[in-house]
Parts: structure tokens; C-alpha cells; sequence
């Protein structure tokens, strides 16, 4: 574990002066979301709201308000009522939300409220997941976008309640409703809820379910597809003008739209629909729907194969699965490894994770019995080795390769850490330190007399010692310079932290290597922890992106001034 250094034991404690809210955390509950186990809860939404004060000393909690199954459309709502008496009472000057459709998602109320009631009335507004604080100028853009996003969700959401049920009932009743036909059929020109066959293509689909009869595999079928020229389905599509999507005109034959084609019982002639589902007013993201929940309407177009060979080639699939996982059982025991790099191993050329995996030779004649090795390979090179050049590289080499890498980091980073125990010796490192806490002090006092005269400034208006226009003026005024001091503070705190990593182990690419001086081989929490990715474009050519780099580039920044004091005494 890193250790600290003794210059920066005691830290600069000086707290920042700053004005304490009197917060009130407002928590909303839908009329449509009240009640359900797998919804966003009030414990939930409080817990969250809790959570984001608990180590901030600018809040101080007055009450949390909540309105348990109250709609969002109006602001008619009698803890929220609450809450805004509670602002004109002055007992509440800070209002937290978790984000602005717990708010409201009536935009022009609370447009209202948001851009002009409680800047008027001196109060800040916080929606945590939507990154929006108006005490914070930078983000009133943000404020702009959401209140944007929320006319448009209104909007699709009232349309998708709209609308689904006419989809659904149109799938009940075996008209099809998707935006192009599946592979194999075309749209009828005078009913685009009718499917007609596509002479273009259909044999293909013929050809496939015969091949996958003759014992050809997935692979073998798509690279026989790929071999003879045949445009894939997205291919297809692009060269009819169905779709317009540049990165689809040359996408190749693969195992997963062989898989997709033989298991379809679109091609009996019977309608399957409503595989995904999704609703936009219940928040429901599109998800896969279990097969027998499925809409099937029977014998609603021509077939394009025939019952017989449709269920030959399923037992044929059955059985090549049945194969497939009795070979899994059978070696599943056999010096299993440790997958060290799993899901940090990429193709150069596709961009695909690789896959690692395992081969196993039985020795018939020799000890040990079974000889197991293995390689990490190309999903897409499997599929279609003219799409993808690369093959597979031994998990071994790999392994070698990358703790050479590591190897060469750690040592580096020893000394590294030999340098910065010289330059905490050096004087200039304290007089730096002292500087800047100089600095930090002389700002903090000046946010602290702008904070004095901000407070001052609304009783002065409240005893009309001043017009509505000058107070706004000044008011914001004073809010842009504390903003400003407060960039200069973070700006000193940000140099104090650079300086003190760089003279003690904090670095955080210091302390990750040095963390790991002592292991003698590649561990999956070494690999987690510094390894960013790893692009394989060959056998011989290797990349590996390591963690921690724009760490690793400061510390040799700070530390160069550093050693040029060392060198030169």
C-alpha cells in the first residue's frame, strides 16, 4: 500500500466560509408508480437524496416532503404545496430533487418556477441525476436541454399509449406491422400489412434449410453464402433501398442469421410477431419477450418451406446442440483455467471481442491422457474468414506478452517512487506548498465578504431601500464573482493535489503498479486494475493500452522540475 508522505500529514483545514441552505429534499411518487415492488420508491428517492447531502456541510436539512401517488402533469400537490409556503416563509432557501420529472413534467409550470420564481426568490435548485444546479452558472444549458426533453417525452409518450394497442391488434388479427418483410419476402404492393414471396431471394432460403439437412454447420453455411456472393440480408435490404445505413452494405453472411432463418416459422406461412416489447408511458425500454408469449396467427401467406423439412432441420439443430453440450460435459473438468483476460481482449481488425477458447486432444497412446491448450479467437473469422483476416492467437503467448508489458511499468514506477522520496527533501517542495495555502486563504476570504454582502442585500430590498431591478442586478452581480472566486479555489486545490501526488505515492498510476511489485505472474485483479484493453492485430503484433495513463504522463510533468533540481543540486 502506498505510503504517505510526512510534509503533507497535516493538510490545509482552512474550511471555506460558505452560506449553509436551508434544504428541504422534495420526493414524488406517480399515480401510475405508487405501489409497485420494481419501481423508483420513495425510500428509494430519499435514500438517493440523503446520500448526495451527507458529506456536503453547505446543507442543512429542514423536512422532506413527499406526495406518495401525486401526478406530475400539475403542481396541485399538498406536500409540494408545503414545500413552496415553506420557501416564502424563508424556511426553505434550497430545494434537492432526484431529477426534474420528480419535479414535474408539466414543462411550462415548471419552466415557471425554475427560471423565474425561485431565482427571484433566492433559491437554489438541485436535480441530481440530471447534473443541473443553479447555484452553478455552467449549467443553465442544462437546464434548457431537459425541460426541452421533457416536452418531447410528454409528447412520444402520449403517442405510444396511443398507438399500441392499434399494433397489437393488428398482430392479433396476422397483418404484419414491422418495417421491412424478413428475409425470403417483399411487402404487397396494395397492403403492406400482407407478405408476398420474394422470388429474388427465396430459393436461398430453400438452399439453407437443405444444406443444414446435408449435416452443414452454421459456419459452414455462412461461408458457403459468403464464397458464392451472395448478399446477406442487411445487404440486401440496402441494395433495394430498404435501408439507407452505410455501415450495412457490406455486412456479410453470419452464424447468427443463419440461426435466426432456420429457427423462423415465418417461412411455414404462419405470421410471428411481438417477439420485443416496449412502452414508452410506463418508462418500459424495448426487451426480448419469452417465445411463448409470442403472436402467432397460422397460415396467413405462402410458405416457402414445407412443414416436413422445417421440423427435420429443428431435430437436426436439437441434436447438434444435444452433441455440442455433451462434449462440454465430457471435458468440463479437464484442467479448467482462469479466464485472466476476459473482456479485455479485442480483434485489430474487426473491433470484436475475441473469444477465448479451450482444446482438448486425447492422447491415446501417452501420459497425461488429454492435452489442453488454449487460443483466444475471431467471432467473426468463424463466421466468415474473407470478412475478418485474423484467426487466433494462444492464450499463453498472450499471457507473456502482457506481463513483459507490466514487467516494464512496475519498474518504472520503482523508481518513480525512488525519485520522489528525493524530492520530498528538496526545500522548493515546502515553499510551493506554502504558496498555495497562501493563495487558498486570501480567496477564501474574499468569497467570504462577497457571501457577507450577498446576505445583506435581500434586506435591503425587503425595507425597499432598493428597486426590484437593482437587487436582481446586484444580486447577480455578487453571484458571478463568488462563482468566480470559487473556479479560482478549485483551480488552487486542483495545483495543491498535483503537488502533493507527485511527492508522495497518491499518484494513482504510482500506487496501482506499486500495488503489484511482488507478484511473480499475470492475476485477473492485476489485469482488471491496469489494463485498459488489449488489440490483437496478429500473432506478432500486440497492443496493449494500459490504465492510468493521463495519470502516468502528470506525474512525469510534475516530477520533471523535480529532477532537473536533483540533477543540477
Amino acid at each position: 500500500m502506498a505510503r504517505k508522505s510526512r510534509i503533507y500529514a497535516q493538510p490545509l483545514n482552512a474550511a471555506l466560509p460558505i452560506r449553509v441552505y436551508k434544504t428541504g429534499l422534495y420526493v414524488r411518487l406517480s399515480v401510475i408508480d405508487s405501489g409497485k415492488v420494481d419501481s423508483d420508491t420513495v425510500q428509494n428517492q430519499e435514500s438517493l437524496l440523503r446520500a448526495y447531502m451527507a458529506d456536503k456541510t453547505e446543507f442543512s436539512l429542514y423536512e422532506v416532503y413527499i406526495d406518495n401517488g401525486e401526478t406530475g402533469v400539475n403542481f396541485k400537490r399538498d406536500a409540494f404545496e408545503r414545500l413552496i409556503q415553506d420557501v416564502r416563509n424563508g424556511k426553505v432557501d434550497c430545494i434537492i430533487v432526484k431529477d426534474l420529472s420528480r419535479f414535474g413534467r408539466n414543462y411550462i409550470e415548471a419552466g415557471e418556477y425554475l427560471e423565474k420564481i425561485f431565482p427571484f426568490l433566492g433559491v437554489r435548485f438541485i436535480a441530481i441525476n440530471d447534473r443541473y444546479d443553479s447555484a452553478d452558472p455552467a449549467t443553465s444549458d442544462i437546464l434548457t436541454m431537459h425541460l426541452k426533453n421533457l416536452v418531447n417525452a410528454v409528447y412520444a409518450s402520449d403517442i405510444s399509449r396511443k398507438i399500441c394497442p392499434v399494433l397489437k391488434a393488428k398482430q392479433e388479427r396476422g397483418e404484419f406491422i414491422g418495417a421491412w418483410a424478413s428475409y425470403g419476402y417483399r411487402k404487397a404492393e396494395d397492403d403492406k400489412h400482407q407478405l408476398m414471396v420474394d422470388d429474388n431471394v427465396a430459393y436461398i432460403v430453400r438452399d439453407i434449410f437443405q444444406w443444414r439437412l446435408l449435416g452443414m454447420s452454421y459456419q459452414m453455411i455462412a461461408r458457403k453464402l459468403n464464397e458464392l456472393g451472395i448478399p446477406s440480408p442487411s445487404k440486401y435490404r440496402y441494395e433495394q433501398g430498404f435501408i439507407k445505413e452505410e455501415r450495412l452494405k457490406d455486412l456479410p453472411w453470419r452464424v447468427a442469421t443463419i440461426k435466426s432463418i432456420i429457427r423462423n416459422e415465418i417461412y411455414l406461412g404462419h405470421m410471428v410477431q411481438g417477439k420485443k416489447r416496449e412502452a414508452l408511458w410506463k418508462g418500459q425500454k424495448q426487451s426480448q419477450v419469452p417465445k411463448e408469449q409470442w403472436i402467432v396467427v397460422k397460415n396467413t401467406h405462402e410458405a416457402i418451406i414445407d412443414e416436413r423439412t422445417f421440423y427435420q432441420v429443428q431435430r437436426v439443430n436439437e441434436q447438434a446442440n444435444a452433441d455440442y453440450y455433451a462434449k462440454l460435459e465430457r471435458f468440463s473438468g479437464i484442467q479448467n483455467t482462469e479466464n485472466i483476460l476476459k473482456g479485455l481482449v479485442y480483434c485489430g481488425n474487426c473491433g470484436k471481442n475475441l473469444v477465448r477458447y479451450k482444446n482438448v486432444r486425447e492422447n491415446r497412446h501417452t501420459e497425461p491422457k488429454y492435452h489442453v491448450w488454449y487460443n483466444y479467437i475471431c467471432p467473426i473469422h468463424s463466421g466468415d474468414p474473407a470478412s475478418c483476416p485474423f484467426t487466433s492467437i494462444p492464450e499463453k503467448d498472450l499471457l507473456n506478452t502482457v506481463f513483459t508489458v507490466i514487467q516494464s511499468q512496475l519498474a518504472i514506477a520503482v523508481d518513480m517512487e525512488k525519485l520522489i522520496r528525493s524530492a520530498k527533501r528538496q526545500s522548493f517542495v515546502t515553499a510551493e506548498r506554502q504558496r498555495l495555502q497562501s493563495k487558498m486563504r486570501q480567496t477564501i476570504d474574499e468569497v467570504e465578504g462577497v457571501i457577507r454582502h450577498r446576505e445583506t442585500l435581500y434586506e435591503d430590498y425587503s425595507e425597499k431601500l432598493m428597486t426590484e431591478q437593482d437587487y436582481v442586478y446586484v444580486r447577480n452581480r455578487y453571484k458571478e464573482k463568488e462563482a468566480e472566486l470559487r473556479r479560482q479555489l478549485e483551480q488552487l486545490k486542483t495545483e495543491e493535489n498535483s503537488l502533493r501526488e507527485s511527492t508522495t505515492e497518491e499518484n494513482p498510476w504510482l500506487s496501482a503498479f506499486l500495488r503489484f511489485r511482488d507478484e511473480a505472474f499475470l492475476t485477473r485483479e492485476m489485469a482488471e486494475e491496469l489494463i485498459e484493453r488489449i488489440i490483437v492485430y496478429s500473432r506478432t503484433n500486440v497492443k496493449i493500452e494500459l490504465r492510468f495513463g493521463d495519470e502516468y504522463q502528470k506525474l512525469q510533468e510534475e516530477l520533471s522540475p523535480m529532477l532537473e533540481v536533483a540533477v543540477n543540486g
